[in-house]
């Protein structure tokens, strides 16, 4: 009975093992198929559903009077869902055939039985991303909301609007390169691409899903995570400076059918680049910014190299502008090498500072050099690095050339007379102008900036302040005698700049010409011609460099070529420019003084005189005239009085343009806003009454 039991219990324990197991197995089954069945699921979500990056509005690039450089235009591409649950048969039939009217009426790319037989065929087949517009604006997108089917509702009507940005430039080519190039899959330049990060703002995400034909589309009632727009910034670029420099430098470049021009415009006590342009000649025979020679064109600049060796010699102590020096007629053999100059400065035997200078004797800064330096050249080398001239200026724009100037040990028995009139040596047009700048700053390097405020819905939010060297390059006395001594260059009878001198204010400047060259391609016969310095001398304001490329014609020099450029820049600045007014007029106010100087074409000052009402006939012999003011505030043109006794209309102009021409009529100013006038409280063309108060309105 027991092993009856026994065998019975054993049974029993067997079968119930099994039932176990079985029960295991097909749980373990069930697991396995839901966990694939759960994998598998995930997989087809994740191929049909993805979150894309949303970029926010980019931000605006501002001059430094307000004017818009560079903004971001929304547009619209448009689609239709046919597959929306919501757009019923019976709405799809009623709408369809004025559908197809107005997009005929609009487009107007097809017939309208074609466009009908589009959307019918595009409703049978439930295309849910049918292609209706690829880019229209805000206003054409709201009347495009109250056609037929669309204005539905958004589900009922289908209608799926995507928002892209599109970069552009109000001002067109100007200041281009500077300004930069916004562009998908590929490189910004410029500020565009220095200032990218504070510009392009915080990504956002979209829910998108994959549909049939591979095409993602934005799902409906979608997670999203907003984006962040973008910071504006507030450039140095004045637009008035920047037209100037630009037209003036494009009209030089053309007359001479030269390759390439470029010009930059700085502020001596801040280092603010006001204006810089970079023309070069284009496959159809005109000039455009087609390259930043600013920053990226290295190469010997010739004579407008000399300053550094006589600041050099001033700041060490070795010569003062009264000392002279033999140049033997202009003839001096320097390692084995005659040098000689060119032939009109042979008639002389000693020279000083200022007049060797002036006439741009190689021989005699040469042999000044190899006088003090020639057994100690590594001295006059940490010269040059203490002017900062071996150093990048960092500006904030990607791509400056390094300056170039070889160490002493690999030096020549030549070459300290070569670098002595501007060879051997190798800087950007940034870097020759920064140190121009610093000896009109009376020794003290700024850093050039570009970039003055950064701006969050109007209020500021990061402000960059002027950087100047923690020392001065050299003391105030040699810089004062590095001025002495650029001021001959344009007041000396034989001066090679003595073609741009002027009784209205002052230049203090070099001529430069070089041959150029490209990397280690070697020399050709085109002049690289070159002038630099700064206005108004007694008080400077600007610093600026002129720099012509292979200009075309006899006289290709840069006294020739560059220096008048630089004059008229300097000319229409001087007349055109509060700042620079106040600068020659510095003790009183500008309300108090005459306009200094203004010469235009006759068509030109017509038009001014147009503008202000002013009446005044013309003698027909002329075709240029000059503007002028005395002491009483009377106008001139030419030499005949101009009698003007209305109020000018002055809507359109800045603040202080407005004031200025305001208070020399004997008004009394105010104004509120910021920008241009918009509105003025006397309209213009009414009588002057002296002393009455005029508001202005700034928008």
């Amino acid at each position: 009975m027991n092993i009856k039991s026994n065998i019975l219990f054993r049974i029993y324990l067997v079968g119930a093992l099994c039932s176990l197991f079985g029960v295991a197995v097909l749980g373990k089954v069930y697991l396995i198929q839901t966990d694939k069945k759960n994998n598998w699921k995930e997989q087809a979500d994740s191929s049909t559903t993805r979150f894309f990056d949303v970029s926010g509005e980019r931000g605006n690039i501002y001059s430094a009077d307000d004017k818009l450089l560079a903004t971001s235009v929304p547009f619209f591409e448009l689609h239709i869902d046919f597959a929306s649950k919501a757009m019923t048969k019976e709405i799809f039939d009623r709408n369809v055939d004025s559908l197809a009217y107005y997009m005929w009426k609009y487009f107007n790319q097809n017939t309208e039985a074609a466009y009908r037989q589009q959307l019918k065929k595009a409703r049978k087949e439930r295309r849910r991303y049918f292609l209706l517009a690829p880019k229209v604006n805000y206003i054409i997108l709201n009347e495009i909301k109250k056609w037929p089917l669309f204005r539905e509702g958004k589900f009922k009507g289908g209608l799926i609007v995507e928002m892209h940005q599109e970069r552009t430039n109000p001002y067109g080519y100007l200041a281009k390169r500077v300004i930069g190039i916004k562009r998908e899959n590929a490189q910004n330049i410029g500020l565009e691409e220095a200032a990218d990060s504070i510009l392009r703002g915080v990504n956002g995400k979209v829910l998108k899903q994959k549909i049939a034909g591979g095409e993602w589309v934005p799902m409906k009632s979608a997670r999203q995570i907003n984006p962040k727009d973008g910071y504006d910034i507030v450039t140095t670029i004045d637009i008035g400076l920047q037209d100037i420099t630009e037209s003036t430098l494009l009209q030089s470049v053309t007359a001479y059918q030269a390759d390439f021009g470029c010009a930059i415009l700085m502020e001596v006590k801040t280092g603010a680049i006001k204006a810089i342009a970079n023309l070069g000649r284009m496959a159809n025979g005109g000039y455009g910014e087609v390259f930043n020679y600013a920053l990226g064109m290295s190469n010997e600049p010739g004579s407008v190299f000399k300053l550094a060796g006589y600041l050099s010699l001033f700041d060490d102590g070795y010569i003062t502008p009264k000392d002279s020096i033999n140049t033997n007629h202009a003839s001096a053999v320097f390692g084995g090498h005659l040098l000689t100059d060119d032939g009109h400065n042979t008639q002389y035997t000693f020279l000083t500072p200022g007049k060797a200078f002036a006439i741009s004797s190689n021989v005699a800064i040469a042999t000044w050099l190899n006088k003090y330096y020639g057994n100690n050249k590594e001295k006059f080398y940490k010269k040059l690095q203490q002017f900062g001239l071996t150093q990048l200026t960092h500006v904030g724009i990607k791509g400056e050339r390094n300056p170039f100037i070889n160490k002493p040990k690999n030096w020549s028995a030549m070459s300290l007379a070569w670098i002595a009139h501007g060879y051997e040596v190798k800087f950007t047009p940034l870097q020759l102008l920064t140190f121009y700048n610093a000896v009109a700053n009376a020794g003290t390097r700024v850093k050039p900036y570009l970039i003055q405020q950064v701006v969050d819905n109007g209020k500021v939010i990061r402000e960059y302040k002027p950087q100047s060297s923690s020392e001065k390059i050299c003391s105030p006395e040699a810089a004062a005698m590095a001025k002495e001594i650029m001021l001959r260059v344009t007041e000396d009878e034989n001066g090679t700049g003595r073609s741009i001198r002027t009784p209205h204010y002052r230049i203090a400047g070099k001529t430069g010409t070089a041959k150029m060259s490209f990397d280690n391609k070697g020399f050709t016969q085109k002049n690289l011609s070159s002038f630099v310095g700064f206005f108004p001398a007694d008080n400077p304001l600007y610093s600026c460099i002129v720099v012509v490329g292979g200009p075309q014609g006899l006289l290709t020099t840069g006294g020739a070529v560059s220096a008048p450029i630089f004059r008229t820049m300097a000319d229409k600045i001087i007349t055109s420019d509060i700042k620079t007014i106040k600068a020659i007029n510095k003790d009183s106010t500008i309300a108090n003084k005459p306009i200094p100087f203004a010469i235009g074409t006759k068509e030109d000052i017509k038009e001014i005189n147009n503008r202000f009402r002013i009446k005044f006939d013309f003698k027909p012999e002329w075709e240029f005239a000059f503007v002028k003011s005395d002491s009483t505030g009377k106008f001139f043109v030419g030499n005949v009085p101009v009698e003007d006794k209305t109020v000018p209309n002055v809507k359109g102009m800045l603040a202080d343009d407005a004031v200025a021409i305001l208070e020399n009529k004997g008004l009394v100013v105010s104004f509120y806003g910021k920008g241009k006038v918009s509105m003025q409280t006397i309209p213009a063309g009414s009588p002057i009454v002296k002393g009455s108060r005029i508001q202005l309105i700034l928008n």
